[in-house]
């Protein structure tokens, strides 16, 4: 077996000054009239959970709506901490107009 670094835990991590994160974050998905649906979500799972889960409360199909967060469109494919979100941040939701 090889001689490896250690990555510390529980006590030893917050003496070393590393930051303990929760592993889920609260995020906030908004739409335009200010109705706030509130997701609870793994920091790293990829945010296309929350999208299909959002649309699947308000009834909408998924290709129908933009997810936008600190005006940048959020990646499906990407995590919440890929986009740098913090407990608390708020996704506004846009739908497309077709036609």
């Amino acid at each position: 077996m090889g001689v490896g670094r250690r990555v510390p835990v529980g006590a030893q991590r917050n003496m070393l000054g590393v930051p303990n994160r929760p592993t889920r974050i609260l995020l906030l998905v908004k739409d335009p009239w200010e109705n706030v649906v509130v997701f609870r979500i793994k920091r790293s799972a990829q945010l296309k959970k929350l999208m299909i889960a959002y649309c699947d409360k308000k009834s909408a199909e998924l290709d129908n709506m933009r997810f936008v967060h600190n005006g940048r469109l959020v990646r499906p494919n990407l995590t919440p901490d890929e986009h740098e979100m913090e407990s608390g941040d708020v996704i506004d939701v846009v739908p497309v107009l077709l036609g």
